[in-house]
Order: structure tokens, then C-alpha cells, then sequence
């Protein structure tokens, strides 16, 4: 029986957690849905006065698009968050802490991510594929963007962005169990595998493969460089390290 109430009991905390995942996700959709206009007017590029728009209905489900995506990754380190304070009584200390740094660090590196590196990519795409768009001269051409678009390639960007972390947590397990030779040994099969897991997650087109693709590749490559560099400081550190006297020879050095 005591076994009984304590299942309905963590039953009815897990669906109290999930509830207050909902509610908050719900509540940053209609946050997000209420401020719109000044959500997209935070992503367009400086120097743009206007977008098109060619569908009847491409303004209401852009704007349902940058909100669902809005709220949901937000709603997706909520719900994390209340897994981990339901998980925590039952993990030890050191699982617990283990967890609890990792969900600061994530949130940390998403932070500065979205705030420094986000808007800095964006605007070198955008300056990149615009100077193509004005230097035709062949014919009369004029470039009107479509607001859909722009945010299509903003969501597969934030696609590559978010997968970054996970990743870079992925290859420092895999640091611990592997060696640096075979890292490079196997280096082609690394980006096979890249390039793979990009065609499963993102649309069947090259351009949202390469997006996702190239990303995962320079963190693998930025994870080997520093591995590199961490194992020549330990060299150098033992290089430099001071010999320490014997302790026999101490002794013997008193005794005479």
C-alpha cells in the first residue's frame, strides 16, 4: 500500500511538472504572439524598409511560425528544468550537481550565443547574398525579399545553433573513451556522419543540409584543435615543472 500512495504521489508531482511546462510554454506563445511585429523587427537586417508577401495568409502563419519557434525554445529549457527538480531526490550528489552545471552551462552558452554571435552571423549572410543580388547587371533584376523566406533561413540557422551544444557535449564524451589519433584517423567517417545527420534532421535541399552540415563539422574540427593545444600545455607544463630532491637522499644527506 505505502508503495502504491508513493507511485500516485511522484505520478501526480511528474504531471504537476508537465503542467507548469505547458502553462509556460503556452504563456510565452501568447507573450511572444502578443508582441509580433517587434519580435520580427528584432530579426530583420538594418538598411531593409520592407518585405513581401505573395500569399493570402503568409503574414498570419509567419507570425505563428517565429512564435511557435520562439516559444518553444524557451519552452524547452522549462521543461528540463522541472525534469531535473523532479529527477533530483532520487540522483546522488554528484549526478545532481553534475546536471545542474550542465543546465547552467547550456543556458549560458545559449545566452551569449543568441545576444553576440546570432545577430554577427546573420548580418555576414545577409551582406554576403546581397552584394550578389545588386551587382547583376545583365538584366533590369530587382531584389524584393519575401518575409517568409528570410525566416525560413533564420529557422535552419537556429537549427545549426541549437544542435551546437549537444554536440560539442557529445564529442567531450567521446574524448574520454577515444584518442587523438583516432580522431583524425577518422576524420572522413566524422564528417560522413555530419553531413548525414543534417540530411535526417533538416528539409530534403542542400542548402539546409550544408547549414547544418558545415557547423557540426568546425566543431569537431575546433574540438580536435583544442585537444591538440591542451596536450602540448601539459608538455610543456611537465617541461617546466620544478624536480623535486628524493626523500632518501634527504636522509642520507642528514645522517652523514
Amino acid at each position: 500500500m505505502n508503495r502504491l500512495q508513493t507511485s500516485i504521489y511522484y505520478l501526480q508531482e511528474l504531471k504537476y511538472r508537465l503542467a507548469y511546462a505547458i502553462f509556460g510554454t503556452i504563456f510565452l506563445f501568447s507573450t511572444a504572439y502578443t508582441y509580433k511585429q517587434g519580435l520580427i523587427f528584432i530579426f530583420l537586417p538594418k538598411g531593409l524598409s520592407h518585405f513581401v508577401s505573395t500569399g493570402l495568409t503568409e503574414i498570419f502563419f509567419t507570425y505563428l511560425q517565429i512564435c511557435t519557434i520562439f516559444s518553444f525554445s524557451f519552452g524547452l529549457g522549462i521543461t528540463l528544468t522541472q525534469l531535473y527538480l523532479f529527477l533530483r531526490p532520487g540522483l546522488y550528489a554528484f549526478e545532481a550537481n553534475t546536471i545542474f552545471n550542465l543546465l547552467i552551462t547550456a543556458f549560458l552558452f545559449y545566452t551569449c550565443l543568441y545576444i553576440f554571435i546570432f545577430p554577427i552571423i546573420v548580418k555576414m549572410l545577409w551582406e554576403l547574398f546581397l552584394t550578389y543580388s545588386q551587382n547583376f547587371t545583365a538584366i533590369d533584376l530587382t531584389f524584393e525579399p519575401r518575409l517568409h523566406d528570410y525566416l525560413t533561413h533564420l529557422q535552419q540557422l537556429n537549427k545549426a545553433l541549437t544542435f551546437s551544444f549537444p554536440c560539442l557535449i557529445a564529442l567531450n564524451t567521446v574524448q574520454i573513451y577515444t584518442s587523438k589519433q583516432t580522431w583524425v584517423k577518422y576524420r572522413g567517417i566524422a564528417y560522413i556522419i555530419a553531413f548525414s545527420l543534417a540530411a535526417f534532421i533538416t528539409p530534403p535541399d542542400v542548402l539546409s543540409q550544408t547549414l547544418l552540415g558545415v557547423p557540426l563539422i568546425v566543431c569537431y574540427e575546433v574540438q580536435l584543435k583544442f585537444w591538440s593545444l591542451y596536450e602540448e600545455y601539459k608538455k610543456q607544463l611537465l617541461i617546466r615543472q620544478p624536480i623535486k630532491p628524493h626523500k632518501y637522499s634527504n636522509r642520507n644527506k642528514e645522517k652523514s
